[in-house]
């Protein structure tokens, strides 16, 4: 049930002073005390009224541009305030309790009567997560400053700030290898490797697809037919353990290791192929492996909810992912471990045909220099190698862009021009 508008007393120097003089004019009558009364008790009855007013007229409504954001995207709002009375509204604060990192929605805006404002509310989203919009209030007074008006807004929204997908990535997305056939059953909507017959022409096809050889002979154009990639699933399982991690935010090894995931899943659904998600934090997270924009969508969401907070040690996680990985799969590992402990699990994997791939987070990059203890990755990163295993060492930097270039670059939204035209546009950020 919505809560109602209230009206309170913001300061009670005024009924102070009407007990007073009520109380002098009784004690002490005097045409002073009175005119004294009558005057400060019809200033308290026009700011009651006029705080009533607001109370029953002051409506807002706010609405997210774009639902789907990432961290470095600009969060965008817009903002309406409706003043349905026949008094103005001087001035309306809007107090806001969303809980979005960097998002302060802290303004104050003058309302006409019958009047209505809008404006549109800025954010760079900095940290990935699920977040809400809201509730918020409106808060008034009357010209004298008597009374307090609270209106609130019960209206929410749930929003998520994925991580970012990045192109440049230090290490190439395994190949993997499926059973059987070298060539896949199931034919492919997109320009694969593989190309295993010919047909008819239709005029969806692009150029590039005519087989230009066939179309020659028969004197009818004609494309090829392309087969899925023989490319197995791709993993990607990341070590959440809490103890492992080093650095914070940006620069912390989490964060490093979500944005790796990210691009890696995006280049394999890019290259349809089946990208499934495995993560051990306190909350498991195992997302099987698919194709397409949808699948890409939800690996990022899982991406965006996953937390360094884990137990789990890499070896378990390990034994419990060998139970649902096929053979010809790839998998690759994101871990800052420093210990060894994991490596007869892995290379028991290894062993079924699993094409396993380790991406080693540097701890030497991302350790703080008061930490002495941090440790070093070398001698790890050495023992995979020597078992066979690819392994790369991801520094701290190598993956991402820093959120302030995006800033200072602006960002583009499309525009209206005098002749109707519709044309994008690079404007900053702080553009109000």
């Amino acid at each position: 049930m919505p809560s109602e508008p209230r009206i309170k007393i913001r300061q009670r120097l005024p009924i102070i002073g009407l007990l007073l003089f009520l109380a002098l004019s009784l004690v002490l009558p005097s045409r002073i005390w009175m005119t004294l009364l009558i005057g400060l008790g019809g200033v308290f009855i026009i700011s009651f009224i006029w705080a009533r007013q607001l109370s029953k007229g002051l409506r807002g409504s706010r609405h997210l541009r774009f639902g789907w954001v990432a961290v470095g995207d600009r969060l965008s709002e817009e903002f309406e305030i409706r003043n349905e009375c026949s008094l103005p509204a001087l001035w309306v604060e809007v107090i806001d309790h969303s809980n979005v990192p960097g998002y302060d929605v802290a303004v104050v805006r003058s309302v006409r009567e019958h009047g209505t404002e809008h404006w549109r509310q800025f954010a760079i989203c900095h940290q990935r997560g699920q977040y809400r919009l809201g509730p918020w209030e409106l808060r008034s007074a009357d010209p004298f400053g008597i009374f307090r008006v609270s209106v609130p807004c019960e209206q929410h929204n749930d929003i998520v700030i994925h991580p970012p997908v990045h192109t440049q990535i230090p290490i190439p997305l395994p190949a993997g290898a499926s059973s059987g056939r070298v060539r896949a059953r199931a034919r492919s909507w997109q320009a694969t490797i593989n190309a295993a017959t010919v047909r008819e022409y239709q005029l969806s096809d692009p150029l590039p697809w005519i087989h230009w050889p066939t179309t020659a002979r028969r004197e009818e154009l004609y494309s090829r037919q392309f087969d899925l990639d023989a490319a197995g699933d791709i993993w990607l399982l990341l070590d959440l353990r809490a103890d492992v991690q080093l650095g914070e935010g940006l620069d912390g090894t989490e964060e490093h290791a979500v944005l790796l995931a990210a691009a890696l899943a995006a280049q394999g659904i890019d290259q349809n192929r089946p990208v499934g998600l495995a993560s051990y934090g306190q909350e498991p997270r195992v997302a099987p492996p698919g194709r397409g924009q949808g699948q890409q969508w939800n690996l990022l969401h899982s991406l965006a909810l996953v937390r360094a907070d884990g137990e789990t040690d890499l070896s378990l996680a390990l034994e419990d992912i060998s139970q649902l990985i096929k053979q010809g799969s790839a998998l690759v590992i994101i871990t800052p471990a420093q210990d060894a402990g994991w490596l007869p699990n892995l290379l028991k994997l290894a062993q079924r045909g699993i094409l396993c791939h380790v991406s080693l987070l540097d701890r030497e990059t991302f350790k703080d220099k008061r930490e002495p203890g941090a440790g070093t990755s070398r001698a790890l990163h050495e023992a995979i190698r020597l078992l066979g295993v690819d392994c790369n060492l991801i520094r701290r930097g190598d993956v991402g862009q820093p959120v302030e270039l995006q800033k200072r670059q602006g960002f583009w939204e499309f525009k209206v021009t005098g002749t109707g035209k519709v044309v994008a546009v690079q404007s900053p950020f702080d553009r109000s």
